[in-house]
């Protein structure tokens, strides 16, 4: 069978705590529930209090989305169209006003100092890689470059260092909401991976349990790579 990779949506998003666009990308394959689930730090509201609005790129209009089991493709939305989040329990409202909230401005040295920022979180990702700021964007780019040569179906063998080479097809190559970064999906040849082209709940591809895989594009070698052969005059075990 034939895997279709599965596409990445760019959506603009507004809600009814601010009207200050939020410009997200997310895969085609994430459903409802899992969207909302990420919208509650943009939104600032819990999941369950989320109606979502589907309008297009005009900003008309389309539908309201309210089943939270089905994916994004599934209920019709397409790269370019906009999402209107409210937060139905009206919490959100009154940051409209601006004028209702106390500013506080904190400067870079008593930032520092907080354990639970956002600054602190990537320092700490950063130096457990042992790695700068510069160094992850330089990363990030080499990822993006590497990603450019693989598509779905391509024959290929993985060599990530640390691990024994394992070999078999592309399945998924692009954006995920399990992590950032760009991933490739393999289905490998023999029961060597860790999931079944699912992640968390959300599916992008299709393979048997324990025959899939994510790795980054450049841990994939792209060539006529077969599979591995079996040799039928080993001695029995």
């Amino acid at each position: 069978f034939r895997v279709i990779m599965a596409e990445v949506l760019s959506l603009e998003i507004t809600s009814n705590a601010t009207e200050f666009p939020y410009e997200k990308k997310f895969p085609s394959t994430i459903t409802l529930l899992d969207l909302k689930k990420k919208l509650e730090l943009v939104v600032g509201s819990l999941s369950e209090n989320l109606k979502v609005e589907l309008r297009n790129a005009e900003g008309n209009f389309v539908s309201s989305l309210t089943d939270d089991t089905k994916t994004l493709g599934a209920l019709g939305v397409k790269s370019g169209m906009h999402l209107y989040v409210v937060d139905s329990s009206g919490a959100n409202e009154e940051l409209k006003d601006a004028s209702m909230i106390e500013k506080y401005e904190m400067n870079d040295k008593e930032y520092d100092k907080r354990e639970n920022s956002v600054r602190a979180w990537k320092k700490k990702i950063m130096e457990e890689k042992g790695t700068t700021e510069g160094e992850q964007v330089k990363e990030d780019d080499t990822e993006t470059k590497a990603a450019e040569g693989i598509k779905v179906d391509d024959r290929c063998e993985i060599r990530v260092a640390g691990q024994m080479t394992r070999r078999g097809r592309v399945a998924f190559v692009g954006a995920t909401s399990f992590k950032e970064g760009i991933w490739v999906g393999v289905q490998y040849d023999e029961p060597v991976g860790k999931n079944n082209g699912s992640v968390q709940g959300v599916r992008y591809f299709e393979c048997m349990d324990k025959y899939g895989g994510f790795v980054r594009p450049s841990s994939v070698v792209i060539g006529e790579y077969p599979p591995l052969a079996i040799d039928d005059d080993m001695d029995e075990i």
